[in-house]
């Protein structure tokens, strides 16, 4: 069942990452721009890393690309000396537009072909199977 389970996680993986890798993106840095882009509120590099659970320096690099391709800037926080605010700029905007937009569409289509309570099993267990893999590792590790 565990097999089972990890490869069909593996293999969204591997379609998530094929469509990032379509619009020359790596997978961080998608995640980054989904993130972003409809976010009703500011991010910074740290606040990704914990949310989406990235390692800091993956995250940062990843941030430095979107940077030098134009899509995000960096913004000084009045309060935080060294986090930055991530912010799209208008080519960051319009990308935005052509590559994470329609996605956000695609996986509202994808889950509109499936009945709500399917839905919400589906949300449900993977929250619950989550829980209990980090309590069990948790009790494992302190043993």
């Amino acid at each position: 069942m565990s097999m089972a389970m990890n490869q069909l996680y593996k293999k969204q993986d591997d379609l998530y990452h094929e469509y990032a890798s379509y619009y020359g993106l790596s997978d961080i840095a998608f995640w980054i721009l989904y993130a972003i882009c409809e976010a009703d509120e500011t991010y910074t590099q740290n606040q990704i890393a914990d949310l989406w659970h990235f390692p800091r320096q993956s995250v940062n690099s990843a941030v430095s690309s979107l940077v030098k391709e134009g899509y995000i800037s960096l913004e000084k926080l009045a309060l935080a000396r060294n986090n930055k605010a991530l912010r799209l700029t208008k080519q960051g905007i319009q990308f935005c537009k052509r590559v994470i937009d329609p996605f956000y569409e695609l996986e509202s289509r994808v889950f509109c072909k499936m009945e709500e309570e399917e839905r919400n099993q589906l949300l449900a267990l993977f929250s619950k199977q989550c829980e209990i893999l980090n309590n069990e590792i948790k009790t494992v590790l302190t043993e």
